[in-house]
């Protein structure tokens, strides 16, 4: 394996989320319901009274369940779908943690999403001569949104902010790239 693709390699398994959570949560559940059903099992065939429902009436349940009321049918199918389709998206879909990588030469780096939004925060406030503490920043998937509450009776220049946060974005190298957006509040703060 080339040093790029170990880097590569590593740099996912950094920024991406396993899904062990998610197979532990349904392990778990599904040990339950066997350990249910087993406990009943036991229960009817020493003769005990059940804990829930007998497994003789689930079975018979399940056998005459074709001549349950319509509705009642179509919402358990309606259920099952959801519950089937929010598992498919969650297996699919990408787990992204607040992290981003860069893979230069000889090193790899992760970065975490908090560290650029203080970069960019330090920089707007610079821009805009005024207090880190009137910047709040916020970084998404691909994009990170500038808020500058400036202060009362002092003119802040928008487009010099946007400037110097763009500047600061361009010299990072991560993945997935960032887009900044700033935005001016109209209610100013006192100093």
């Amino acid at each position: 394996m080339s040093t790029q693709a170990l880097y590569r390699r590593a740099v996912r398994r950094e920024t991406h989320s396993p899904r062990s959570a998610l197979a532990i949560t349904i392990a778990i559940v599904l040990a339950l319901v066997l350990a249910w059903l087993g406990t009943e099992s036991v229960l009817a065939a020493i003769g005990q009274q059940p804990l829930l429902v007998a497994p003789k009436d689930i079975v018979t349940a399940v056998l005459t369940a074709a001549t349950a009321p319509a509705p009642l049918l179509v919402a358990i199918g309606v259920v099952a779908a959801i519950v089937g389709f929010i598992l498919i998206v969650l297996s699919l879909a990408p787990a992204r943690q607040g992290r981003r990588g860069s893979i230069a030469e000889r090193t790899a780096t992760v970065v975490d999403d908090r560290v650029i939004a203080q970069s960019l925060a330090r920089a707007a406030s610079y821009a805009g001569d005024i207090e880190p503490a009137q910047v709040k920043v916020s970084v998404g998937a691909r994009s990170a949104r500038v808020d500058v509450t400036p202060t009362s009776g002092r003119r802040v220049d928008q487009r010099e902010i946007q400037q110097a946060v763009d500047a600061e974005v361009a010299s990072y190298d991560f993945r997935p790239a960032l887009r900044a957006k700033v935005k001016l509040n109209e209610q100013g703060t006192v100093a």
